[in-house]
């Protein structure tokens, strides 16, 4: 996926369900419409950090399956060490990066798409 045309950063922040199976809706049609041609980051950052919790998440599962497609999550470390989440809390197959926020405008100035996932 490295050559991909399409390259899509998505933010998540919130703890909201409702929103974090949005964020699963939208990345999979993605994935489905674009298929190999499309690079999926995912951030989360903030509340939104339980969604990649291994205690916490209530979308284990279907994170797992997206991950399963190539998509892969991002953990922001200013988050974790904000919240004392230790990595050991964290999914297995989750990246981390120093800043969410900091992660998603470098991602735009290197010119993928953003999408804040929120309804």
């Amino acid at each position: 996926m490295k050559d991909a045309k399409h390259r899509v950063v998505f933010q998540l922040n919130t703890d909201n369900i409702i929103e974090q199976n949005a964020l699963v809706t939208y990345t999979n049609n993605v994935k489905k419409h674009w298929g190999d041609d499309v690079e999926i980051h995912v951030v989360v950052h903030g509340p939104g950090i339980g969604m990649v919790r291994k205690s916490k998440s209530m979308i284990e599962e279907p994170i797992k399956a997206l991950m399963l497609k190539g998509i892969k999550f991002f953990a922001c470390e200013n988050t974790m060490n904000a919240r004392q989440i230790d990595k050991a809390d964290i999914m297995e197959n989750v990246g981390y990066v120093p800043s969410g926020v900091v992660y998603i405008i470098e991602q735009q100035e290197a010119g993928w798409a953003y999408i804040k996932c929120n309804l």
